[in-house]
């Protein structure tokens, strides 16, 4: 090994571990670009990315790395984040078990990061002139029963609520499917009226199907499975949920399929209709909580006139109605922010959740 080549590994462990200290949270990885800066670091990353594949870089023999770059969010500063991920050979061994392909040169494969999810690893895999999606699952604070995950999303490719797939291992929770030019709905795009009952109608058409979902995550008890009592904070949110959950049989629950995961990011755009993605959390549960989780975790109540609009929208409009919904929305706020807490217990928006879950049911008292 040359001395350029020492000088470049050397390079990549420096820049590898200044990317973790600043790394601190998931990216916006939609715009891969390379660095066109003229200093000497860019120069670098330049070099570096011509000798190898555009989007594997393998800076020693051992290890493969997949390269992002990305401008952060609040910044002009484009940087290079390294990210270890599956090895190449690894992603061309799966693709061979599930019988995919029957390429077995790696270098005829490209591999690059597809944007979006939390917790999860998803990877646009190109073979043959064909592109695949692979879905690697990470560490979940709570337990998914993939089994149930499977049935239930299978349920919904029937309902064609959501892409299809062609491999599904309820084992490790790997998924292949084809590669599909989609849209992803952004926070904002539920203020677009339109964009908005497409998201309500296709989670209407889920509530009112008859399709029955095995059970796999019921936000009625995950909160006290992921709670960590040793914080006073997380104690205080779980005798809060507690209440909550006497409050909601009190009212009255019903048992739907719910996909229960409505964040922005699991609504999608493919050929002009709208779709639901990512089943992990889905299971029979109240309809109510699926609406105030879109709620809750889209922001709808920072705006209190568009709150009350979509209220109506969905008919949810009586007194009784809306404290169902709130108990719910309290609900989703301590089910996320403990998740989050779990994932990370420095985490602020899951302390920013627990406390205004906390602070809504005193005011409510």
């Amino acid at each position: 090994m040359n001395i350029i080549t020492y000088f470049f590994e050397f390079y990549l462990l420096i820049k590898e571990a200044i990317d973790q200290v600043l790394i601190t949270k998931p990216i916006d990885s939609r715009k891969i670009v390379l660095d066109k800066k003229s200093s000497v670091p860019a120069l670098l990353d330049f070099i570096i990315a011509a000798r190898f594949p555009a989007t594997i870089a393998a800076p020693t023999p051992k290890i493969k790395r997949i390269i992002v770059k990305s401008n952060a969010k609040g910044s002009s500063i484009s940087y290079i984040m390294i990210k270890n991920m599956f090895e190449v050979n690894k992603i061309v061994d799966l693709f061979l078990k599930y019988d995919i392909s029957s390429e077995k040169d790696t270098s005829n494969y490209s591999i690059r990061p597809m944007n979006g999810g939390i917790t999860n690893t998803s990877l646009i895999v190109t073979v043959n002139s064909f592109n695949y999606v692979i879905r690697i699952p990470g560490n979940n604070p709570d337990v998914i029963n993939r089994e149930a995950e499977k049935h239930n999303m299978l349920k919904a490719e029937e309902l064609g609520i959501t892409l299809p797939s062609i491999i599904f291992d309820d084992d490790s929770g790997i998924k292949i499917s084809e590669y599909f030019n989609i849209y992803t709905y952004t926070k904002l795009d539920f203020q677009d009226k339109t964009m908005r009952e497409n998201a309500l109608k296709k989670i209407k058409e889920l509530h009112e199907s008859n399709v029955i979902f095995e059970e796999n995550f019921s936000p009625l008890t995950v909160f006290r499975n992921i709670v960590d009592e040793s914080s006073n904070l997380e104690k205080e949110a779980k005798e809060v949920g507690d209440n909550i959950i006497t409050k909601l049989k009190e009212i009255g629950t019903e048992s739907r399929p719910c996909h229960q995961d409505l964040y922005h990011g699991n609504f999608i755009i493919y050929k002009n209709e709208t779709l639901l993605i990512d089943w992990e959390y889905s299971s029979m549960g109240d309809t109510y909580f699926d609406y105030a989780d879109l709620f809750w975790q889209n922001n709808f109540d920072r705006n209190l006139n568009f709150r009350k609009k979509t209220l109506e929208e969905i008919g949810i409009t009586s007194i009784e109605n809306i404290e169902k919904f709130e108990y719910f929305e309290m609900l989703s706020m301590i089910t996320w922010g403990l998740w989050a807490m779990r994932r990370s217990p420095t985490d602020s928006d899951g302390k920013t959740a627990l406390n205004k879950a906390i602070k809504l049911l005193e005011n409510k008292n």
